[in-house]
């Protein structure tokens, strides 16, 4: 497993644990086979720029925390695309 791997993998894994109770079934789906449908990659990446965004707008958060953001969200997006993971058209 290569470093971009386990971030990205770190961050889908974070979505569900702040996700909604719904969203189980894809969870268990993730979990056992690491299967996205493509509903949920539209939320990860949906996520992903809620987070990017939201470290601009945190009084606290500083330019190194906001580029981290914006990098994590751009690796997550790279990541589900070249594992094959598709969003929603």
């Amino acid at each position: 497993m290569t470093h971009l791997d386990s971030v990205a993998k770190g961050l889908v894994d974070q979505f569900f644990a702040q996700c909604r109770p719904d969203a189980e079934l894809a969870l268990v789906r993730w979990r056992q086979r690491g299967e996205l449908d493509r509903v949920t990659v539209s939320q990860l990446r949906l996520w992903a720029a809620n987070r990017a965004l939201e470290a601009f707008t945190r009084p606290s958060s500083g330019a190194p925390q906001q580029a981290a953001a914006v990098r994590e969200r751009q690796l997550l997006i790279d990541w589900l695309a070249a594992n094959g993971h598709q969003a929603l058209a």
